[in-house]
């Protein structure tokens, strides 16, 4: 279940953060004059994000067993189309989350107990994308 929120809108922000974070937000604040920009709203996406945009908008995922419940400890692993890697994993709640991206990604989990899931996200300027995955165990 994929949904966007308005930036007004958000809710509470999710503790786990991909590692390289700062570095997407530095990178997609260079404005045209700068170097051409290597983070996630380089990407497919026809548009330029400002600073503003990219600080509002990002990912906010949850992972879930097939009866709704929440994984923790999932292994969350993120890539942009242009090449960008990060990963996180899920807290006791079952959240992840990458705020202050756009572009689009590729979302992938990884666990010892359950079947791997892949879902491709486009994260529009400005925009919260909220992403569910839920998980089936290994048989």
């Amino acid at each position: 279940m994929m949904t966007t929120t308005p930036p007004g809108r958000r809710g509470k922000l999710r503790p786990s953060l991909l590692v390289a974070l700062p570095m997407l937000i530095a990178l997609a604040a260079c404005g045209p004059s700068g170097p051409a920009p290597a983070s996630p709203s380089a990407s497919a996406i026809s548009e330029r994000c400002g600073p503003e945009e990219v600080l509002n908008g990002g990912i906010d995922g949850m992972v879930v067993d097939s009866a709704g419940n929440p994984l923790n400890d999932i292994y969350i692993f993120i890539q942009a189309s242009d090449g960008f890697t990060g990963s996180t994993r899920t807290g006791e709640d079952g959240a992840f989350g990458a705020p202050g991206v756009s572009g689009e990604f590729q979302i992938t989990t990884t666990d010892i107990d359950y079947a791997e899931v892949i879902r491709r996200v486009t994260v529009p300027c400005g925009e919260l994308v909220e992403v569910e995955l839920v998980l089936s165990p290994l048989e």
